[in-house]
């Protein structure tokens, strides 16, 4: 019994630490990523791609943070910062500020926060 009551709580801690990630469509990339000067606004993060979409996260302090992906024809990123998605995190900003390029489409430049690739 007691084994079960663990498992149980396993499987209730891994339902609700499980990320949903919204894809971002045409009409919605232009605002995708937007210049947030919010206090509790931690910034942007590259979660890695797979073979369709490329994943991002913007997080928050004292807020939920936001899970989205974006279609691989959708964005292009250098060959050099691309990598698996779940492997690591990547922090992105909209601002150059001495930064590499990290990535662009139509609507936006994002460039590398403090690389260690």
């Amino acid at each position: 019994m007691k084994g079960l009551i663990i498992v149980l709580i396993a499987v209730l801690v891994g339902l609700t630490s499980c990320n949903n990630y919204k894809e971002v469509k045409n009409d919605k990339l232009k605002g995708a990523f937007i210049m947030n000067s919010a206090s509790t606004f931690k910034g942007y993060y590259y979660e890695g791609s797979d073979d369709s979409y490329h994943y991002f996260e913007s997080k928050w302090d004292f807020m939920r943070d936001d899970y989205f992906k974006i279609s691989i024809g959708k964005f292009t990123i250098k060959d050099k910062y691309k990598f698996k998605f779940g492997d690591k995190e990547l922090r992105i900003d909209l601002f150059k500020e001495n930064n590499e390029l990290f990535g662009e489409n139509e609507f936006y430049n994002l460039y590398v926060v403090n690389s260690r690739l």
